[in-house]
């Protein structure tokens, strides 16, 4: 769908054609009235004629071929056609010729109809650009000069025919040569058309930009206020403007959730919308105390913490009221804490690494000591063993102390998969692994961080051999990728044939340290689900029908690659 933004429309120089059709046929009403008054003059004043005193019958004729095109003009700007501009250079030409017509038919420079042909070109520069409404100031000087000089070549004919005076072109040049008191009269008319001209087209400007930049702010301010009430509409915090009189001004979703108000109703007090927040209120405007006490609007919902501040400038007079959720407030602290736990954990963990260290070279020794007896072997044995387990525990917590360092990079599945089954080696017992892998398409690209792409899968195959075997059988491995129909996203599956996972165990599968096997950390696939979504990927467990376990790895969407020259 093709949608006219308004604030582009604003800033075009014509940014509403629709109101320059409007002061075009308003022009067009002024001509209608002002040709229906010339008739009704000529009509009315023939014994004192005032307008076409010199040629009534031409004067007659001129104003109704005006008031009939004035008519025609009318219909066309209804109609749209031609266009404006067209239209509009017309009706000056039509104008321009009428009233020089009709001026020299009623006695040429010394008619009072001058001050219509200097309106009509004043008028042109209000629609029309600077070089028409020039060319119009123009046009109509050299028009009155030209019916002026017709009237005084028709003067030396007369005066030639009566024996007064020359002819021709002689008779002529001296009516020019004395006719200063005309010449004078011209000359200021001819500064008047031009002066009207640009005068009036550069009001017009003015009004047109004036008009833009209005409609400009009036867009800016309409999107600015729709913005802040999108805001103030999504705020997780619940948000209530009052006044003095206690009377709601504004009250946000979340608020009206959080107190349970279901009318929508207006003329609100705060007292008739929540009684226990109007007495903190009271209590804070009383100087009872800085934080107010949390209350529970209703019984089945949560605690709300209130804050008081008055607002600043023209409002100083409202109070803004800010509503936190405490079971929120408390879930962010937790968070807080965890985080600061869980870089404590980091340090101790590094730290715990060196004494371990240690204690496994002491073993080491202990076991290749030739004076050590079985018994002694034994126990090094077993240090050494929980010792290594230790250590996998501590590179699991590190690992997930960095998690946020993650660089993804754009991954060609088929050769990188490749590459990963040559060197996975998997803890068994001696029995060969099948290995089987299908990447439809063949140019399948994931984004994600490759060494830790390597851990997670790593992780994944590990575990399908470790657990995905039934009793006497070879430990099979299945890796099917492709693009996932209803999303349009990569994935990749870890497929094994074992026993699978019982119903009550997949609800703890990624929870940390859990595990069946008494020599595992339960610290794998939580840390491979951490790795995935630390890449915008999701890992989640999917029960197979026909007996094993999947574990699908869902990538985020891949943008274009750049193009290169």
């Amino acid at each position: 769908m093709n949608a006219i933004n308004p604030l582009a429309a604003a800033l075009e120089p014509f940014p509403d054609r629709r109101y320059r059709w409007r002061v075009f046929r308003a022009s067009h009403l002024y001509r209608l009235a002002l040709a229906a008054l010339l008739l009704a003059a000529f009509a009315l004043g023939e014994q004192n004629r005032m307008f076409g005193a010199q040629n009534p019958k031409l004067f007659l004729g001129t104003a109704v071929i005006y008031m009939i095109l004035t008519l025609i003009a009318i219909a066309g700007s209804y109609r749209r056609r031609p266009v404006l501009s067209v239209q509009a250079h017309l009706q000056m030409l039509v104008d321009l010729v009428a009233l020089t017509v009709m001026i020299q038919a009623s006695g040429g420079l010394n008619s009072s109809l001058n001050s219509l042909l200097i309106t009509a070109v004043a008028a042109s520069g209000i629609l029309l650009p600077l070089v028409s409404a020039l060319l119009s100031a123009a046009l109509g000087f050299f028009l009155l000069l030209g019916s002026w000089m017709t009237s005084q070549w028709q003067i030396a004919e007369a005066m030639a025919r009566t024996g007064r005076g020359p002819g021709g072109w002689t008779g002529l040049w001296e009516r020019l040569a004395s006719a200063s008191d005309d010449w004078l009269r011209l000359g200021v008319l001819g500064a008047t058309l031009f002066i009207a001209a640009g005068f009036i087209y550069a009001l017009a400007e003015r009004a047109r930009r004036s008009e833009a930049l209005a409609r400009r702010r009036t867009f800016e301010l309409l999107e600015a206020a729709e913005l802040n009430q999108g805001i103030i509409r999504h705020l997780q915090n619940g948000l209530v403007v009052v006044d003095g009189a206690g009377q709601v001004l504004l009250l946000n979703n979340t608020a009206r959730e959080a107190l349970g108000w279901k009318d929508g109703g207006s003329n609100m007090t705060l007292e008739v919308l929540s009684p226990p927040l109007a007495q903190r209120l009271e209590a804070w405007l009383n100087g009872a105390g800085l934080e107010a006490r949390a209350f529970r609007p209703a019984e089945h919902r949560p605690e709300l913490i209130p804050r008081f501040t008055r607002l600043s400038g023209l409002q100083s007079a409202n109070i803004l009221i800010l509503l936190d959720d405490s079971e929120q407030a408390a879930d962010r602290l937790q968070q807080i804490k965890l985080a600061a736990l869980g870089r404590l954990t980091a340090g101790i963990a590094h730290e715990i690494r060196n004494p371990l260290t240690a204690i496994s070279h002491a073993a080491q020794l202990l076991r290749e000591s030739a004076s050590a007896s079985a018994s002694d072997q034994r126990l090094a044995q077993i240090v050494h063993e929980h010792v290594k387990r230790a250590n996998r525990i501590i590179t699991d917590v590190l690992d997930l102390a960095r998690r946020d360092r993650v660089k993804p990079e754009r991954l060609v599945l088929v050769s990188w998969l490749e590459a990963f089954s040559r060197e996975f080696a998997p803890d068994g017992d001696g029995l060969p692994l099948e290995w089987r892998q299908t990447v439809e398409p063949n140019s399948l690209v994931v984004n994600f961080d490759p060494h830790q792409l390597h851990q997670v899968l790593w992780n994944l195959c590990a575990n399908a051999c470790q657990h995905g075997v039934r009793p006497g059988e070879s430990p099979r491995v299945e890796l099917r990728a492709g693009l996932d129909p209803g999303r349009g996203r990569p994935f990749l599956e870890v497929r094994d044939a074992g026993p699978g996972i019982s119903e009550d165990n997949t609800v703890k599968l990624f929870e940390p340290f859990f595990t069946t096997r008494a020599k595992g950390t339960g610290l794998g696939l939580y840390l491979a689900r951490e790795l995935c979504e630390a890449n915008r990927a999701q890992l989640q467990y999917l029960p197979i029908a026909e007996g094993g376990c999947c574990f699908r790895i869902t990538f985020a969407p891949i943008s274009p690659a750049p193009e290169t020259e």
